[in-house]
This record gives C-alpha cells, structure tokens and sequence, in this order.
C-alpha cells in the first residue's frame, strides 16, 4: 500500500501544472522515485552533499542533480526562480548556516511556487532514544534544533506566506504507530534496543513548515 505523504497532500493542492519543477534538497532514501510516482510529469532536481541510497530506479527518475558542499556551496548553479516546489524533508536540522541557507534556497522558488520543510519537533529533544531517529540526539549529525517559528519568520523575510506550519499529522501513518509502539517498548524490553518504524507521527517526531511565494 502506498500512502500519499503529508509533503505531497499539501502540495498537490497548490502544484496544478501537469509538468512542475520539483526542487529536493536532500534527495536520498529513494527520494527521486518516490517523488514522480506522486508527481509523474514532473522535472526533477535532486540537490545534496552525495548521492546516497539511490538505486536505478531513482537515477533513472533524475533530470538532472546539483552536488552541494558541506561548507553550504553548490547553490549558486541551481537557477533562480525555476521551481515550482521545494522540498527540504529533514535536511535544515544538519545545516550549519541553516537560516542564511534557507533565504538561499527561497530565491530559487518561482512566484506562486510553495515549499515544505520538515524538521524533528523540539519535542523529539524528549522522545526516547530509538533506532532510526526519535530523539533528537540520535543521529550525531544534527546540528541544529529548528522552531516552528523561527522558520516562519524566515520565510516571512524571503516574501513567503505561510500556509501551514506545526506538527506533522497523518492519520493512517499514527494508526501503524499505535500498533507498532508496544511492539517497540517489548523489544526494547527484551533487547535493550527499540526501533522508531512507524512511530514518527504518532509521538509527534516531525514538524513542519509550508508557504508559498507571492512575489
């Protein structure tokens, strides 16, 4: 079964070209496959520090790719004002300029264009520790604890409206958590060691920020 995600539910109401530009910053985990299932007449442009958990199919499903530095360079080749869609799925927490980054990436939105960015919630820095990230501290590559409203704001400064901002919610994905919480605790229990599969967004793991520019 394959469940349309938040990201994608939200955009679809907005995206109404047949062939829009896609921008993803950080396009690994199957990202550019999984992107033009939901998007099929879709340009897309994969933006990252590495090409990593790409199989043929997503390589096959890449337009074209933009390699990034981990100093935050390689963005002045994407063209501005180009896309119709920017995705940052849990990529700003590992930025170590994120906001002055942010306002980068916005330049590259066209007018009428909306972007997703989704981040762990201050309350992942609660969450108990699990395999595969849920509390915040879990992956040591986090860098930076983003806020809900400090991304508004930024987006507010870049002449972005906010359409939507807050916890991450989807019902279906929240029902497999119920089932897959007193699986996690028992193996935790019995292991020492729990899984965070299908616990996101029933703890509330994942925020997120939406807009879309005016100008």
């Amino acid at each position: 079964m394959h469940i349309c995600p938040p990201k994608f539910r939200l955009a679809r109401k907005f995206v109404t070209t047949s062939s829009p530009r896609i921008l993803d910053i950080g396009c690994g985990n199957h990202s550019p496959a999984t992107t033009k299932s939901w998007f099929k007449g879709c340009f897309y442009a994969g933006a990252d520090i590495v090409e990593y958990n790409l199989n043929e199919a997503d390589k096959a499903a890449m337009d074209i790719f933009y390699p990034l530095g981990m100093d935050g360079s390689g963005y002045n080749s994407i063209p501005d004002g180009s896309f119709d869609f920017i995705v940052l799925n849990h990529v700003i927490e590992h930025m170590n300029e994120p906001l002055t980054t942010l306002a980068t990436i916005c330049t590259k939105l066209k007018p009428g264009g909306v972007i997703w960015i989704a981040f762990p919630s201050v309350k992942s820095l609660s969450l108990p520790s699990a395999e595969g990230s849920l509390q915040f501290c879990d992956d040591p590559t986090h860098a930076w604890v983003p806020d809900v409203r400090e991304i508004s704001n930024s987006l507010l400064a870049q002449k972005i409206k906010v359409l939507h901002a807050g916890r991450s919610k989807d019902g279906i994905r929240a029902a497999i958590g119920v089932v897959m919480l007193p699986i996690a605790y028992t193996r935790r229990a019995l292991t020492g060691r729990m899984s965070s599969k299908g616990l996101w967004y029933l703890l509330g793991f994942e925020d997120h920020v939406f807009g879309q520019r005016t100008s």
